[in-house]
């Protein structure tokens, strides 16, 4: 497999994910996001960015490392967030801990799929520039 489709499946998993959390409740969800500008960015826009950028980059789309970086660590911020804000909760540990650990774990994919993939495309380029 490519960097690309992994990178890509991994984001659009992840961000699947935090749709399914963020709207479980879908009117509480959408109250919830459209509390105010900053919440509109973070609960709508982030995370349909972050599924086009994973449908983007499986399709191998040119430049998709940047948008596969950016909201990989979206990704995992979300995730970390998720899952000390469970630990750290009165009430019991469960199913928000064991989401917020799989989404740190496909940030961890696409953060690695975009590093392999600009590493190997800079190693390309100075192989191919030392060549001359």
């Amino acid at each position: 497999m490519d960097t690309d489709t992994i990178g890509g499946s991994a984001l659009v998993a992840g961000f699947s994910m935090i749709v399914l959390v963020l709207y479980r409740n879908p009117v509480s969800g959408v109250d919830a996001a459209t509390n105010g500008v900053a919440t509109v960015v973070y609960f709508i826009l982030l995370p349909v960015a972050g599924f086009l950028a994973g449908v983007y980059a499986y399709a191998d789309g040119p430049y998709s490392v940047v948008p596969l970086f950016l909201l990989g660590s979206y990704l995992g911020v979300f995730g970390l967030a998720l899952a000390l804000g469970s630990v750290l909760s009165p009430n019991p540990i469960g199913l928000p801990l064991g989401i917020g650990i799989v989404l740190l774990s496909l940030s961890l994919v696409a953060l690695m799929a975009s590093i392999l993939q600009s590493v190997g495309s800079t190693r390309y380029d100075f192989l191919r520039f030392s060549s001359h």
